[in-house]
């Protein structure tokens, strides 16, 4: 009851704020130079099956993206695969380069699991691929800046895969801390970790909506299972790591991917269908780790769901009071990859018998006929989204340091003036500062995703992410820096960005106002309706 107090609260203070504000483009009132402070470090980054290449070199073994995009027909959207992609793997030290040219400080990559254990097991270690690593890490210290390492990046060993051991199967913790200690004693270099890439986004895409390696369609079942072993998993890589590296400095925690969810209108409804989304995307990550157990919201409304269907327990498992103790304070930043707004409304119930993470949550998702939506028909430009989920982030869950994992925008490759990104990251770093600067959130570092255009899932080749263009039809892989890429490097030398202020631009409130208790409690009525729970 008190986490949903504090929720309606902070739903309370984003109402007052102006959450619905129709397109937020009203002209620009003035102009102001914005500086980063000192200390505030800029990154890029790639993963390593978007990147790499060398997909069987040198004793690499497959990993399930190997084995799905090799399938016929082809489950990517280009019908392309990773084989080669950017040859990361023979062009790292022209990379590591860029990255220096743009004169920033992190530099974020993965390690390849396969690459490192073949068959996935610590039984067998290809040195070449820990060779690779090494190699790697050296450039980047060279140009002097941190090692960013994310130790799972989606990349799951075939041969696990084979053998039963995945994201369903409670085994597979145990392997995934023996290939998170190898890694962690073998290259004490990293200078910050990230245990797991984003579990919310890669359980909804492989196991709920299967359009994801292993290509697993169970939404609101396995899902759910796949979200509570990540987490879990998490937990005793950083456990271990606490433990057995005390001496290491380095900070870790999972990056956890999170949009900003406005409601549609002021209805309660809405704001109510809003909140529970957030609840769901987010909060099912940063509640665990940052509180403790589930958020109430979800917990309540899948428990419900089930039992409604005869079942003899809950879809999302359960953890003991043990385990939540445990996993509470495994993080020591907060790892936020941040991409884009959507509106929520609220719905009808769907039936009982249609299981789905959407029918769980019972949320509507559509766009302003005013944002602009990126080529991947999902991603919406929405500037002040960043300053939202930040601000709502620190008035849930703690004000943590927060680094910016991942943000960027796509477009479709076919120009080097890429101007709209030059605007988007414009505008992004104009509302992270003045959430750090007017609301006090403590965010410390931006990283961009990402270095260079690369190999995004299953939309294959479609989508262009990079401040560096690749022309994946050339044998070399050639890279030639886009405008925004000079953008870059300017910003990284003067740390100054021109920021528009506009009369709906967001500002906090700090007081609550004289209709607090009547509002509170009109949507904590209504979130809890919407949970089948009566208040008593």
């Amino acid at each position: 009851m008190a986490q949903l107090i504090k929720t309606a609260e902070c739903l309370f203070v984003i109402f007052l704020a102006g959450t619905v504000t129709g397109d937020d483009r009203s002209p620009a009132l003035h102009k102001k130079i914005e500086i980063f402070p000192k200390d505030f470090q800029f990154g890029v980054a790639t993963s390593a099956h978007q990147v790499e290449g060398a997909w069987n070199e040198d004793g690499k073994g497959p990993s399930i993206w190997d084995n799905f995009t090799h399938r016929v027909p082809s489950p990517i959207t280009d019908g392309n695969n990773a084989d080669i992609t950017c040859d990361t793997y023979h062009k790292y030290k022209e990379d590591v380069a860029n990255a220096h040219n743009l004169g920033v400080k992190m530099y974020r990559f993965s390690f390849s699991w396969s690459r490192i254990f073949p068959n996935g097991y610590n039984t067998t270690i290809n040195q070449q691929g820990v060779q690779y690593y090494k190699n790697l890490l050296k450039q980047i210290l060279k140009y002097d800046m941190i090692p960013f390492g994310t130790i799972y990046h989606w990349d799951l060993p075939q041969k696990l895969m084979d053998d039963g051991i995945h994201w369903t199967n409670p085994a597979i913790t145990d392997v995934v801390v023996e290939y998170a200690r190898f890694v962690i004693k073998t290259f004490p270099e990293v200078g910050k970790w990230v245990s797991i890439n984003e579990p919310h986004m890669f359980c909804r895409l492989e196991y709920g909506l299967g359009i994801a390696a292993p290509g697993i369609s169970s939404s609101g079942k396995d899902q759910y299972q796949c979200i509570y072993l990540a987490i879990k998993t998490h937990d005793a890589i950083y456990r271990m790591y606490k433990k057995e590296f005390p001496y290491y400095r380095a900070k870790m925690a999972p990056t956890i991917d999170c949009a900003w969810i406005e409601p549609i209108t002021h209805a309660v409804v809405d704001l109510a269908a809003a909140e529970r989304q957030r609840q769901f995307d987010c909060g099912l990550l940063f509640n665990p780790i940052y509180i403790g157990d589930w958020p109430e919201v979800p917990k309540a409304r899948i428990n419900f769901r089930s039992m409604q269907a005869n079942l003899t327990k809950s879809r999302l498992p359960s953890f003991t009071p043990e385990e939540i103790e445990f996993i509470n304070g495994t993080a020591d930043y907060i790892g936020l990859n941040h991409y884009f707004t959507t509106l929520a409304s609220n719905t009808f119930e769907a039936p009982i018998n249609e299981t789905s993470y959407k029918n769980d949550m019972g949320v509507v998702n559509s766009f302003r006929p005013s944002w602009m939506v990126e080529n991947n028909g999902v991603f919406t430009i929405v500037p002040y989204g960043v300053r939202r989920v930040l601000n709502w982030i620190r008035d849930l869950y703690g004000n943590h340091e927060v680094i910016l994992t991942e943000t960027g925008m796509t477009e479709d490759g076919s120009s080097l003036e890429d101007d709209i990104r030059i605007d988007f990251y414009t505008d992004y770093f104009c509302n992270i500062l003045s959430a750090k600067y007017e609301d006090g959130v403590n965010v410390t570092g931006i990283i961009a995703w990402s270095l260079m255009d690369s190999f995004e899932w299953s939309s294959g080749y479609k989508l262009h992410f990079g401040l560096y263009h690749v022309d994946f039809k050339d044998p070399n892989r050639t890279r030639v820096p886009k405008k925004s890429a000079d953008f870059f490097k300017k910003l990284t030398k003067s740390r100054k960005v021109e920021c528009k202020k506009t009369k709906k631009e967001m500002a906090r409130s700090s007081t609550m106002g004289p209709g607090r208790l009547t509002f509170l409690e009109k949507i904590l009525k209504e979130i809890m309706r919407q949970n089948s729970i009566l208040i008593k």
